[in-house]
């Protein structure tokens, strides 16, 4: 893998040689249905959200209800890009879920806001636009997803919405996920859902403290948190 810490690493050139980045998983999307994604995406979110109900349920109760088309609609038009259908289908079964600084979602993260989505995005283009003809900050196809908080524009994840890989970002890099593979929006969800249920296998394990779901490398040495 190219890139350490703090080193730029192009995602257009990520993949050595040419035509073996996945157009990948974009490609594996056109070969499915919509009904296909949507299903997936909505079994790993039922799995999720059923775990937290009986484990973390400070979290649980924290889940906001999921974005109206509507909504979905106006956040795309101010995006001013197509969001495709596996994001879509996220959006509309959740919002937040993080609590007392404790993110639901893996590596920490919290999912961004629908309202602050197109905020992220605008302040990241401006970035671009800032930058030398040669430097990528950001491209228009990226769509900020996760991050530490909801207005963090540092670092994060963003879904790179014509390849259908999520890549994180941070100040000076973009690298895929610390993890044996790259994910798309499916793969990831129902990774979320088997490191949840199955823990010995998550790279980070999930615990709670006092109801609400906690990744233990986040919570340092507090007493309270207790292995899930």
């Amino acid at each position: 893998m190219q890139g350490g810490q703090g080193e730029f690493v192009d995602p257009a050139n990520f993949w050595p040689e040419a035509g073996e980045e996945p157009d990948g998983w974009r490609a594996t999307l056109a070969d499915m249905s919509d009904d296909t994604v949507i299903r997936q995406i909505t079994d790993s979110w039922r799995r999720i959200e059923a775990w937290l109900e009986h484990h973390a349920p400070v979290t649980h109760a924290a889940l906001g209800s999921g974005a109206t088309q509507e909504e979905i609609d106006a956040a795309e038009a101010a995006l001013g890009i197509a969001v495709p259908v596996e994001l879509r289908t996220l959006w509309g079964l959740v919002s937040g879920g993080s609590t007392g600084g404790y993110g639901l979602f893996l590596g920490n993260a919290m999912l961004i806001g629908l309202d602050e989505v197109a905020e992220v995005y605008r302040s990241k283009m401006r970035e671009q636009a800032d930058e030398e003809e040669a430097d990528i900050v950001w491209n228009s196809a990226w769509v900020p997803v996760f991050s530490s908080n909801c207005h963090d524009t540092v670092s994060g994840t963003y879904l790179n919405t014509e390849t259908g890989l999520l890549w994180n970002w941070t100040k000076f890099a973009h690298q895929p996920p610390d993890d044996d593979e790259q994910d798309s929006v499916v793969t990831y969800l129902e990774k979320l859902a088997d490191y949840l249920e199955y823990p010995d296998m998550a790279p980070d394990r999930p615990g709670t403290v006092e109801g609400a779901l906690a990744w233990r490398s986040f919570v340092g040495e507090d007493e309270s948190w207790r292995p899930a």
